[in-house]
């Protein structure tokens, strides 16, 4: 399985390019966004919560960065 994804997302009229990697030991996801920017995206499924650790954070809402990263991946959680 390719544990990276790199996708593009326009964001208030700027694109952000993002590179996404999957941890399978921790199952976190290291983002760089335009290759300066880099935190951890973390799902929580006892509370069914995205957030980031790490960084400055996203340039975007979390949860956008969510689907995008799930949507890149094909797989998505409930």
């Amino acid at each position: 399985m390719n544990f990276n994804r790199i996708f593009q997302h326009t964001h208030n009229g700027n694109v952000i390019n993002f590179s996404a990697t999957y941890n399978p030991q921790t199952h976190f996801f290291d983002i760089s966004e335009d290759d300066n920017l880099h935190y951890v995206l973390i799902y929580n499924p006892s509370t069914k919560v995205w957030s980031t650790q790490g960084g400055p954070g996203p340039s975007i809402p979390v949860e956008v960065l969510a689907e995008l990263v799930q949507r890149s991946f094909g797989v998505y959680v409930a």
